[in-house]
């Protein structure tokens, strides 16, 4: 069977069944095409309502606004944290030179009065630097003696009672 149409185009030549085949393989690829092409649709509508309710925030805040508010946030913290860093340096920087250390010895200065009245107090920081009082008790009054301590030692002699409340306050 000839067809003019097809014989006009110059394809008169091919069998009209071949091209009802072409046609109908065209037309599933066409309906097949608009199914996808609606499915893609319906994504695309789910994803930019999520987009919208991404963007939109509670009261009305946007996603950018809360991005904006986190980062300014953040900004602040590190500068805290950049001064609290300095701060606990200083505090550590200080405590150095603060009395950390004590040793306490009671003792009797004379025999004769007993109930050891007499004490000495042994005062450092870290690096053993400090001061020792000595208070010594007698019928006659009380008697107060200092001695400075450098790095745990001291330049004068040391009694038996300061030596014992020294070594007592450089063990803590």
């Amino acid at each position: 069977m000839q067809s003019s149409i097809l014989s006009t185009l110059g394809l008169g030549s091919l069998d009209p069944g071949i091209w009802v085949i072409v046609l109908c393989v065209c037309f599933i690829a066409i309906i097949i095409l608009i199914a996808m092409n609606s499915k893609n649709k319906k994504q695309i509508r789910i994803l930019s309502e999520r987009i919208d309710d991404l963007t939109s925030g509670e009261g009305g805040k946007s996603l950018e606004e809360e991005l904006d508010q986190i980062i300014e946030d953040n900004k602040k913290l590190l500068k805290d944290s950049s001064k609290n860093s300095d701060d606990i340096r200083k505090i550590f920087g200080r405590l150095k030179g603060v009395y950390q250390k004590m040793g306490i010895v009671r003792y009797d200065a004379y025999e004769q009065l007993g109930g050891e009245m007499s004490a000495v107090v042994v005062i450092l920081d870290e690096e053993d630097n400090g001061v020792l009082i000595n208070n010594v008790y007698s019928t006659e009054g009380g008697y107060v003696y200092t001695r400075e301590i450098e790095k745990g030692k001291c330049k004068h002699e040391l009694g038996t009672e300061e030596q014992e409340a020294l070594n007592k306050a450089l063990k803590k």
